[in-house]
């Protein structure tokens, strides 16, 4: 990608996500993603209806009335955006690729983090980390993030997440929210690295998917290339045999995705190539503030 397109593009990314960050996700990113505890902020006299565990009886008995104390949430948290850019992100079959919608998301969870007041870092990965940038707060710290994200493009074969989760749990990543950005395709197994993971960090799985990716057309025969091993095979899409196995395996990968990141308590969103991820993020994002305790 040459110099200025590529400027031109981290711009665009950076225009629509602060946009989007400011008009609707700002208030729902803090609902949702709340502050990791509450600190004291001052004391006021005790209203009806407020909490008794609130109550200050030191500064109360010094002013023979009630008065109680106002905790303010911790906002400051350390964010870490992790970008998946194995070869399976550059498919997509409808307005664009995989990895085109995460970068998109990727940017406007920056721009929320930097309006929530967030330490965001980001870590973009193929084999391994192969590029990271630590958290930091600020607006230029934020826009040479949406530039990271802008500039990278997908390829590779991830042989595992192993190396994913020794990253994640080592000391130099502080304790997190991490936004893990991937697909359905990502070599997701149980293990104890990925266990320690969400033990340590609130983890929140994006995953982008494709409408082929669980049905295929019934147009006759065509070649196809695998986006990561390369490797290329003719095959018939007019068969229904074919086409009801390949939906049948695609509906069980699904399946056993999914019931992993139950197993550990992990929140997850789709969003897809042929709609848009703002409904569906905005969505997520609502029905998470809820189940949240305030």
């Amino acid at each position: 990608m040459e110099l200025e397109d590529l400027m031109a593009r981290a711009r665009r990314l950076e225009l629509k996500s602060r946009f989007l960050a400011r008009s609707q996700y700002s208030g729902l990113y803090r609902s949702a993603f709340r502050g990791q505890g509450m600190e004291f902020a001052e004391v006021r006299e005790y209203a009806q209806g407020d909490e008794v565990r609130l109550i200050d009886w030191n500064v109360s008995a010094r002013h023979q009335s009630l008065y109680v104390k106002r905790m303010a949430e911790e906002r400051e948290r350390n964010v870490l955006v992790l970008m998946d850019a194995s070869g399976s992100l550059a498919f997509g079959t409808v307005r664009r690729t995989k990895f085109d919608l995460l970068v998109e998301v990727g940017a406007l969870l920056v721009i929320s983090g930097f309006y929530a007041k967030d330490r965001v870092s980001l870590a973009l990965v193929r084999t391994g980390v192969e590029r990271f940038v630590p958290p930091a707060k600020g607006w230029n710290h934020a826009a040479r993030l949406v530039r990271e994200l802008a500039s990278f493009e997908p390829g590779g074969s991830p042989a595992g997440l192993d190396a994913l989760w020794s990253f994640a749990n080592s000391p130099g990543v502080p304790r997190s929210l991490v936004f893990f950005l991937t697909d359905f395709q990502a070599p997701l197994e149980p293990g104890q690295g990925f266990s320690a993971a969400c033990r340590k960090h609130e983890m929140v799985f994006i995953l982008a998917s494709d409408p082929r990716e669980w049905a295929l057309p019934p147009i006759g025969r065509v070649r196809i290339r695998h986006p990561e091993t390369g490797r290329l095979q003719t095959i018939s899409m007019r068969k229904g045999q074919t086409r009801e196995a390949f939906k049948k395996t695609a509906q069980e990968r699904r399946a056993r995705f999914t019931d992993l990141l139950r197993s550990q308590g992990v929140d997850w969103v789709e969003v897809g190539t042929g709609t848009s991820y703002e409904s569906a993020l905005r969505r997520f994002l609502s029905e998470r503030a809820t189940r949240r305790p305030r």
